[in-house]
């Protein structure tokens, strides 16, 4: 015999073909004799024996990682996360507004966990830091076999069912494949039976996209250079422009990882998406720090629109989140609100998809990935909640079951990829100083504006009570730095003067239907010593006004303090016409009264602001004209048009008794404010005679039902 021919060591039992034919087998290896002498296929079981092998290793760590994972949710490692810290500031908002949020008391480590215990079924990713999906993958006729639940598991029926995605929510094991299902879906369960199946599913999605040479979404990566744009130092400009200006309002983009990604220092995630990202952002910078009425973000925001598919519907990761948020409000401030609104939606449903709403005590996640996902869920909830009172829409973004803690008040540099742990909050303001109080601004004032979009209108003490206890509240947690009359730095004036100006808003539209009552009442012969107004409703009427009075002088002093450009003018254009509708109102049914000077010179000042803001807004012209027209029959000095710019939009009479044809639809939602009680109802015709008010409120059920209420 041959050397090469010996057998190289006994086996521990008789091969399988051996055992089939009932023969003696000599458990030679590599090959038995009998099935080396005619030819025969030997095959042997697998050796008894732990394989030093990188498999078996791989199979053992899973198995680790699927007891951690169930004593986790045994409680028997009760492991606090630093990210509870996060979660002091809205704690001592809910405590100062005299009621507590049960969402977010459960994350508190100092509760009880025999009272507070975490459901074990809702818990984080298992390998993965969030809960990204992708089903463009999978055909749209394909159909689950419900006949594999029921079989063994084993390991091959196991991966099988990791890989299923379903419809109803029952069958999707893999986190990176069905985005994030609650405890209430019947996936949770299934994980937790085995939690092992996603975590294998996860690693080999990983390797097949490595070994194809894709990206994590699983395209190819397209160079930002290659598609039709600007130069680079065209580009760079944009994108400087968009965090000095829109990213201090909201930051939704962590400027130093995009701009890493963007000089390719790291890589750009999701390829294609972030290409949609960077371009929209480069539109952003270019309208928000224009001076003119005309730039060329419209280009750049129609390059970012190309980019986008129906197919990227199908998939699901926090780069499409920040894309679809930016171009939503980008289209809402180009004078598109509805598609706004409708982007807006896809950003919403997607975050919640990714389980942006939700954070876990034993998350093992950076500090930076995990404020991050707080950074962009609460930029989302600020933009949404804001675009949905300035159209008067029902609230939409959730509010029971979110589990996130606000924005901490840090700087990027305390904060790094390289950071284990979160830093001390700053006291003094920083980028995210604005959404963090903007976002718990709308937390504490959600019931208020859920009661006055809805009927009947709440009288005037129940208002009152909410604002004391909610809004005033509030207002009582601020810090030192960012009160109203706190020193501001130039870069953070814009992101606190439209803080401010969301709290006056609201205190707005709250009081108004009482100074159209009030005007009613001057107009019908009744004064405002009349004896059948309530305390209360006197007091409604007088903090409209005082609210209306106080924006009007905000917004001049900024414009005095400031240069514009097109993202203030925005923003003051929107305030301040909200504000002086309320003096206008009120000098046309008492031109008389003691209080005309001061309305006159409020309606002055802001035709004053508006001519000045019509280069950079053509509304402004619009609201200019709509204005004038209201209160030129009441105004002792008539102010000059603004002057001309390229808008092409001709100008109103002033005994035109409705506004131009072509008024922009942010405009119409501007000018719906005596709608706000029947959202999406027609914005009413404004006219100079006095009986156009009048027939405003006769087409308005709502309104009428209000104004036959008792004044108490």
């Amino acid at each position: 015999m041959e050397p090469w021919d010996q057998p190289l060591g006994g086996a521990d039992q008789a091969c399988k073909e051996c055992r089939r034919r009932k023969a003696k087998c000599d458990r030679g290896m590599p090959t038995c004799g009998l099935c080396a002498r005619y030819g025969r296929h030997c095959l042997y079981e697998k050796h008894s024996k732990t394989p030093l092998t990188r498999k078996h290793l791989t199979e053992v760590e899973e198995r680790l990682e699927r007891a951690e994972r169930l004593l986790r949710q045994a409680r028997l490692r009760p492991a606090v996360s630093p990210i509870t810290r996060g979660f002091q500031g809205i704690e001592g908002i809910e405590a100062s507004l005299g009621r507590t949020s049960p969402s977010l008391r459960c994350l508190d480590p100092a509760i009880d966990d025999d009272i507070h215990s975490e459901n074990p079924l809702d818990g984080p990713p298992s390998v993965t830091d969030d809960f990204e999906w992708d089903e463009r993958h999978v055909p749209a006729g394909e159909a689950s076999d419900f006949h594999t639940v029921s079989v063994a598991w084993d390991a091959k029926e196991t991966d099988e069912i990791a890989n299923t995605i379903d419809g109803m929510a029952s069958l999707t094991m893999n986190e990176t494949e069905g985005g994030y299902l609650g405890a209430a879906s019947g996936a949770a369960l299934l994980r937790l039976i085995n939690p092992t199946a996603s975590e294998s599913t996860s690693r080999r999605k990983a390797s097949n996209l490595r070994h194809e040479g894709l990206s994590s979404d699983g395209t190819r990566p397209l160079p930002l250079y290659e598609q039709p744009d600007p130069s680079r130092l065209i580009l760079d400009n944009m994108i400087d422009s968009y965090f000095r200006t829109f990213h201090l309002s909201y930051p939704l983009v962590h400027e130093p990882t995009f701009r890493a990604q963007y000089s390719e220092v790291i890589e750009r995630p999701n390829s294609r998406c972030w290409l949609v990202l960077a371009y929209t952002i480069a539109a952003m910078g270019v309208f928000n720090s224009s001076t003119t009425g005309h730039s060329a973000d419209a280009a750049l925001f129609a390059q970012a629109k190309s980019l986008l598919s129906m197919s990227f519907l199908e998939s699901g990761n926090l780069t499409l989140v920040q894309a679809l948020t930016l171009m939503a409000n980008y289209l809402q401030k180009r004078n598109k609100p509805n598609s706004g609104y409708n982007y807006l939606g896809l950003a919403v449903r997607m975050a919640m998809g990714l389980g942006l709403h939700k954070e876990f005590r034993g998350w093992n996640i950076a500090p930076l990935k995990m404020e991050t996902r707080r950074r962009v869920w609460w930029t989302l909830a600020v933009l949404d909640i804001g675009a949905t009172i300035t159209f008067s829409r029902p609230l939409t973004f959730p509010r029971e079951g979110v589990e996130v803690a606000l924005p901490m008040n840090i700087h990027d540099r305390e904060l790094t990829a390289a950071s284990h742990q979160y830093p001390a909050e700053a006291n003094e303001i920083t980028t995210y100083t604005s959404v963090r109080f903007i976002a718990s601004f709308h937390l504490a004032t959600t019931q208020i504006y859920t009661r006055i979009i809805s009927k009947p209108f709440p009288s005037a003490k129940e208002l009152i009570e909410l604002d004391d206890r909610l809004i005033k509240g509030w207002h009582a947690t601020l810090p030192p730095f960012f009160q109203e009359d706190a020193s501001i730095p130039s870069q953070h004036a814009l992101a606190h003067a439209v803080m401010m100006g969301r709290y006056r808003n609201l205190r707005i539209i709250m009081y108004r239907p009482f100074v159209i009552r009030q005007a009613l009442s001057t107009r019908e012969g009744g004064g405002a010593d009349n004896p059948s107004r309530s305390s209360h409703a006197v007091q409604a009427y007088e903090r409209c006004l005082d609210e209306a009075r106080r924006t009007i002088a905000s917004f001049q002093a900024f414009r005095c303090a400031h240069q514009p450009s097109k993202m203030s003018a925005w923003y003051s254009l929107y305030f301040l016409f909200q504000a002086v509708l309320i003096p206008c109102i009120c000098l046309r049914h008492a031109p008389t009264s003691a209080h005309a000077p001061d309305w006159r010179r409020q309606i002055t000042t802001t035709l004053l602001l508006l001519a000045d803001l019509s280069p950079m807004q053509p509304s402004g012209r619009r609201c200019h004209d709509v204005l004038s027209g209201l209160c030129a029959p009441h105004l002792h000095d008539h102010h000059r048009d603004p002057p001309p710019d390229d808008d092409p939009t001709p100008r109103r009479s002033h005994s035109s008794s409705s506004p131009p044809a072509a008024a922009a639809p942010r405009l119409d939602a501007i000018l719906s404010m005596l709608d706000a009680a029947a959202p999406g109802g027609p914005a009413p015709p404004l006219g100079s005679a006095d009986d156009n008010d009048v027939a405003m409120l006769v087409d308005n059920d709502a309104w009428m039902e209000f104004l036959q209420q008792d004044v108490e």
